[in-house]
């Protein structure tokens, strides 16, 4: 059986199979101590205590047999928990990669998009300032230059009258 024993689930059931284990043992040995005493005694009633005692020896061979499987299946849980988790890592680094790259793609939208920005601004202002320019440097008649062009028509209108 290979355990990973940095993982703290798999110490765990590490340890819980050893004192399982130690404690069966443990239980064995004092079957067979009291298996040799009860050998060498002859009273009454001691056939009574070796049935007893056989009984609770298949029990402890049973309890074994199930705790074999039981250990069987850990084994298999675990394994089956150690690829999950491998699988998770593996997705988990799949997804961290993804969003790196779409991030990066969004900052360079974001980029091109305040360049593109930055272009339009620095247009405007450049149109802007002409056209203040021109604005600013046209003759906007005022209003007494108008009233005096009117006059001066008027003058002229009055003139070729007096000239017909």
């Amino acid at each position: 059986m290979d355990l990973a024993l940095h993982d703290p689930a798999s110490f765990s059931l590490f340890f819980i199979k050893t004192i399982t284990i130690l404690r069966i043992m443990d239980i064995q040995e004092t079957i067979d101590s009291l298996r040799k005493v009860l050998e060498s005694v002859i009273a009454p009633g001691v056939e009574s205590l070796r049935l007893r005692l056989d009984a609770v020896e298949k029990d402890l061979q049973e309890n074994g047999q199930r705790l074999d499987r039981l250990d069987g299946r850990m084994d298999q849980l675990s394994g089956r928990m150690d690829y999950l988790a491998e699988r998770v890592n593996e997705g988990f680094s799949r997804v961290d990669g993804r969003i790196d790259t779409l991030g990066s793609g969004v900052n360079a939208r974001v980029d091109h998009l305040a360049e593109r920005m930055e272009d339009g601004f620095s247009r405007m202002d450049t149109r802007l300032d002409a056209l203040t320019s021109a604005i600013l440097t046209m003759r906007q008649p005022t209003y007494p230059d108008m009233v005096l062009t009117r006059l001066e028509k008027l003058e002229q209108e009055v003139q070729n009258l007096r000239k017909s």
